[in-house]
């Protein structure tokens, strides 16, 4: 992986693809290409069918309830006896998310901590009926990128562990954010935020180094512009989607981290991720202030 970040590969990821072709002629070029030509990244190929993609990454999904499909990732069988760090449970689907809440919410430091979580969650998933005849059909695993010591148990054991999101993970938005503001699984922190978060990690093989440490970095990011969220009071569904919504463009494009930067092929990845979540027409404002950023970034 990237950046020295040692990860546990997802099964079934799809390959690259997704770079438009240039007409070697030179006569014709598409919108895209004029741009990649131009700013050889990100700002041309936002003209063309990226434009979609960036506008769901903006919304984190904002009016979809449909979750994509996601790589099942490794079985914990397969970690091997000793692991040198943490390790995060992916659900599949929102099902498996909802009944393995506690699960999918704690880390994992050993073998035998993942293969106790994973245990509790397929039994709590049999005891619903539903199918997980293997670990990967309903979890994943993921070894995040930490910079401290792992620590087993609840990813957030308490209230007060929120005032700082843990880097590179999910669990926020449902042991912080839902909890402290309870919209449900039609919500923005589990509709939205905690799905399209499990979906970047279970099919980051699709991206490049440099793709998956964009993708590290704006999940942090994202999660760290909401905790101030999680301590406000009487905040209604609705507002929490506007006040989330207002940060993402500053994370998409931070300093160091930027969407501007990724190769045209990280960004077909993004479009066949982020696909099944374009519904919402506020897309188009951040599209815009995005490609306002890329804009400006590239004349400099």
């Amino acid at each position: 992986m990237g950046d020295g970040v040692s990860e546990v590969p997802g099964s079934g990821a799809l390959s690259g693809g997704g770079a438009t072709e240039v007409a070697e002629g030179g006569e014709k070029v598409s919108e895209g290409n004029r741009g990649a030509r131009e700013g050889g990244s990100v700002g041309a190929v936002l003209r063309c069918s990226l434009k979609s993609a960036l506008a769901a990454m903006l919304l984190l999904s904002i009016g979809c309830t449909d979750a994509p499909a996601s790589d099942a990732g490794v079985p914990v069988d397969d970690l091997g006896p000793e692991l040198a760090g943490a390790v995060a449970l992916i659900p599949t689907s929102p099902e498996v998310a909802a009944v393995c809440a506690s699960e999918v919410t704690s880390t994992a430091c050993t073998t035998r901590d993942a293969a106790a979580l994973v245990a509790r969650c397929r039994a709590r998933l049999s005891a619903r009926g539903i199918p997980c005849a293997t670990t990967a059909d309903c979890l994943g695993t993921y070894r995040p990128s930490r910079p401290v010591a792992c620590r087993a148990g609840a990813t957030y054991p308490d209230r007060a562990s929120c005032a700082e999101a843990v880097e590179d993970d999910c669990a926020f938005y449902r042991a912080c954010l839902d909890a402290a503001h309870p919209c449900g699984d039609e919500g923005y922190a589990l509709a939205f935020g905690e799905r399209l978060c499990n979906a970047f990690i279970a099919r980051r093989e699709e991206f490049s180094p440099a793709g998956q440490a964009w993708l590290r970095g704006v999940r942090t990011c994202l999660q760290r512009s909401l905790v101030p969220l999680v301590g406000a009071s009487a905040l209604s569904c609705e507002a929490l989607v506007d006040a989330a919504y207002a940060s993402h463009a500053g994370c998409y494009t931070a300093p160091g981290n930027s969407v501007c930067a990724l190769p045209p092929a990280d960004l077909g990845a993004l479009t066949r991720v982020l696909a099944p979540w374009l519904r919402d027409p506020r897309a188009l404002r951040q599209i815009g202030e995005v490609l306002r950023s890329c804009s400006d970034a590239g004349a400099r």
